[in-house]
């Protein structure tokens, strides 16, 4: 038995999660513990300069060596919110969600996999992707590459309605929201941000073109975070609603939110937010009567508007 398929037999009883002994390896092999010994070191330089999330290290209380993951890697735990908020998106198809959580599970050794396989099992099993079926794991890399070195480049997006049309833009960042992904794109034909559903777009290819932006129309997605719902531009605004809901659930929607007044009375309160209104109206819409829009009066009768053409439908 050679020294290679040795080392190779040791690591992968360390990667099973097993206790090795020298003692034990060299009654198996035939060799001495001191051969053994330099197995060990041997595969402690390749893990060393592999940057590998391992330390192997010696027990004395079970009298032998383990693999030890180091603090650099992801624990268990984290695997298990990462794959819960994975199903809870419905955001890829069923091939690409099991890809995704297969290659998460193979961050782990065997017996934390095992841990987290029960709970996860039904979830997965009863896994429900939303409806267009595209393969999107690809593409967000691809377009992270494009977004990475500020490339141009022509598309073929298929809009809601149907139609299909070719534009030339310049994609500056990629944003999951309400189970859809999205790429916030500078648009030649526009002359401004754009919101474009990567699962939309049929084809795309780089350009020769060189879009350039004003300061005005560079984009910040961190900040487009605290201001938009729902992916809707629009007018951006400061809106006031008085709500009867939960408040925490408003807060959370609205990042920007802040309580400007308080009625037990009514048990309300007056929250102000800075947002685009297409977003926020969907979503004060979509609360009923729990909420009545103060501020601005555009937005207000807006808001009449809508409901009053809802009755019409009743």
């Amino acid at each position: 038995m050679n020294a290679a398929y040795r080392q190779l037999y040791i690591f992968q009883q360390l990667l099973s999660n097993h206790v090795v002994t020298k003692l034990k390896l060299s009654n198996q092999f035939s060799v001495t513990p001191r051969v053994i010994q330099s197995d060990l070191s041997q595969i402690k330089t390749f893990i060393h300069e592999q940057h590998l999330f391992y330390k192997l290290n010696y027990h004395r209380q079970i009298g032998g060596y383990r693999l030890d993951i180091t603090q650099d890697s992801i624990s268990k735990q984290s695997v298990l919110m990462l794959i819960k908020v994975l199903l809870a998106s419905r955001a890829l198809n069923r091939k690409e969600i099991h890809q995704a959580i297969g290659s998460l599970m193979n961050l782990l050794p065997s017996p934390e996999r095992q841990e987290i396989e029960p709970i996860t099992k039904n979830e997965i099993f009863h896994y429900a992707p939303v409806t267009h079926g595209t393969s999107l794991l690809s593409i967000i890399w691809q377009f992270s590459q494009y977004i990475i070195s500020k490339a141009t480049i022509d598309i073929r997006y298929c809009n809601q309605l149907g139609q299909i049309s070719s534009q030339n833009i310049l994609p500056q960042a990629i944003i999951f929201s309400e189970y859809y992904f999205y790429v916030v794109a500078y648009s030649q034909k526009y002359r401004a941000n754009r919101f474009f559903r990567l699962d939309r777009i049929q084809d795309y290819k780089a350009s020769h073109e060189h879009l350039t932006r004003t300061r005005s129309e560079r984009f910040e997605d961190g900040q487009l975070r605290q201001f938009i719902q729902y992916m809707q531009p629009g007018e951006r605004m400061i809106i006031q609603f008085e709500f009867r809901g939960i408040v925490e659930a408003a807060l959370d929607r609205f990042p920007t939110a802040t309580i400007k007044a308080r009625y037990p009375e009514r048990h309300s309160v007056l929250i102000e937010t800075d947002s685009f209104d297409k977003g926020a109206e969907m979503w004060l819409l979509s609360q009923g009567p729990l909420v009545t829009v103060k501020y601005p009066s555009k937005l207000v009768q807006n808001i009449t508007n809508s409901l009053n053409q809802t009755l019409q439908n009743y």
